[in-house]
């Protein structure tokens, strides 16, 4: 089991509560945004999750598109899991969200992660669970510290989620 600090963790240590608010969301994609308690978006972020396997972790799926936050779910299920940074991306901040991060920022970094789960009673045990990307606003990139490598073998169709949350690469 992954039991690094998850995202909402650190987000929780620096804000308070956080709630999530879905913005879009099926069985296979999600749009929500992560805020504090004054309603102020500390993370936007985009998920397609892609194999959902094994009994537990179908069960925890299901509550995540009730909306539960992602990482804190598959630690209530026990689900062995570890996160991998793929790299990040500058994004260019639409008014729509600058307005929701409260900032005057024109950017902001896109972390990219895989949630790999690791369950003996599937096959392969080890699988993709989803790929993320978060955004978050400029000035809380110093309170984020993450290996962050240069983007290379990501899935450019994920990339593309951004299109539809009209959000474009810098």
């Amino acid at each position: 089991m992954n039991y690094k600090k998850l995202h909402t963790d650190a987000l929780e240590e620096l804000f308070g509560p956080i709630s999530l608010h879905i913005l879009k969301q099926n069985e296979t994609i999600r749009i929500v945004e992560l805020k504090d308690k004054d309603d102020l978006c500390r993370t936007f972020a985009l998920v397609r999750f892609l194999n959902i396997k094994g009994k537990e972790l179908k069960k925890a799926h299901d509550l995540m598109v009730k909306g539960a936050l992602l990482g804190k779910t598959l630690c209530d299920f026990k689900i062995d899991f570890d996160r991998e940074f793929i790299g990040s991306v500058q994004v260019k901040l639409p008014d729509w969200l600058k307005d929701h991060f409260k900032t005057t920022e024109d950017s902001g970094l896109g972390f990219i992660s895989h949630i790999w789960v690791n369950d003996d009673s599937v096959e392969p045990c080890r699988f993709i669970f989803s790929e993320i990307i978060e955004i978050i606003p400029t000035e809380l990139k110093k309170d984020f510290i993450h290996n962050i490598k240069p983007l290379k073998n990501v899935d450019f169709e994920f990339l593309s989620m951004l299109n539809e949350a009209k959000i474009e690469m810098i």
